[in-house]
């Protein structure tokens, strides 16, 4: 071959090489386009919140007949409709029947109105327990518990354990409120009055919810 060929042979191979180039260069591109697509992703954040179980007791009325320490005439005050928030903690140390320093006695009433809530999100049952709190003793004996008018016993059937005055009744997130009764009142007997005299006792109105999963 001349000098002319030989550089026209040289021209083609050169040419034939960046042609091959060209085409792996445009491959890889096709190649690396494909597994980036195949590469991407899809994030999705969870947020949980749990609910909350909340019931809410007020006191809404109160009458009381007790002893005027001034002149030691029984009187009758009431109904008080001042609404009392036993759930609140400016108040959660008040007593349901508003009783202060007065003395209790063969006669004594206190009626106390109140209004359970449910102020969470969650349906639940609810059970009203009363129990004492203290020894049972002849004042425990005297002291007669009604519930919604209803003669539930006397105070002394509450001790250890305590004992439902409402049981398992619902309520719903959207429910009305429940509205019931607490009475409890000094009997009247002079056979056994004596016996109650300097005595204490101490005694819990509970709320015990627990939550509701179905409407069944």
């Amino acid at each position: 071959l001349n000098k002319e060929d030989r550089q026209m042979g040289k021209s083609k191979v050169r040419t034939l090489l960046v042609a091959c180039v060209m085409i792996m260069l445009c491959a890889a591109m096709i190649v690396g386009g494909t597994y980036a697509l195949w590469s991407d992703n899809v994030t999705v954040e969870n947020h949980l919140t749990s609910g909350t179980l909340q019931v809410k007791l007020e006191r809404i009325g109160l009458t009381k007949t007790y002893l005027d320490d001034e002149t030691g005439y029984l009187v009758t005050a009431g109904p008080d409709t001042t609404i009392v928030d036993f759930t609140d903690t400016n108040t959660a140390d008040d007593n349901v029947f508003g009783i202060e320093d007065e003395k209790v006695v063969p006669c004594s009433e206190y009626e106390a109105k109140l209004r359970l809530t449910n102020n969470g999100d969650v349906a639940f049952t609810y059970d009203v327990i009363i129990k004492l709190n203290s020894a049972s003793n002849a004042l425990a004996e005297q002291l007669k518990v009604y519930i919604d008018g209803e003669d539930k016993g006397t105070l002394d059937q509450y001790a250890v354990d305590g004992k439902a005055v409402i049981s398992t009744q619902i309520m719903a997130k959207n429910d009305t409120a429940k509205e019931f009764t607490v009475k409890i009142q000094f009997i009247n007997d002079d056979d056994v009055n004596n016996d109650a005299q300097d005595k204490e006792v101490k005694f819990d109105l509970l709320v015990n919810a627990v939550q509701k999963t179905t409407a069944n």
